[in-house]
């Protein structure tokens, strides 16, 4: 649900930043970009309370893998902070599936 709110809710973000002048678009704008942040900062509180992926639940790697999703409307928003912090948020999930597996071979010899 995170994922899919911040997606969605580009589209009205832009028709309403057409309808504003300057001033009230800058505002929309801050509070556009505290609502990204406060999703990528939710989806790295579930990755640290479910760090093993053997141990998550079904499906939640795969979600949280599609943080990546992020950077889309922080591009179209010039949100900088998106842009670097949703693909590396996807390499962390990826680092933990790999060194879960660097474990589990390291414990079966």
């Amino acid at each position: 649900m995170t994922i899919i709110g911040a997606l969605v809710s580009i589209v009205p973000l832009i028709g309403i930043a057409l309808l504003l002048p300057e001033s009230g678009r800058d505002i929309l704008f801050w509070i556009y970009w505290i609502m990204l942040a406060g999703c990528l900062v939710h989806l790295l509180w579930i990755l640290i309370r479910n760090p093993a992926p053997g141990a998550r639940p079904p499906l939640l790697t795969r979600d949280l893998a599609m943080g990546w999703a992020l950077l889309l409307p922080s591009l179209f928003t010039s949100f900088w902070p998106g842009i670097v912090g949703a693909p590396l948020f996807t390499v962390l999930v990826g680092a933990t599936w790999v060194v879960e597996r660097i474990r589990n071979r390291s414990a079966a010899s």
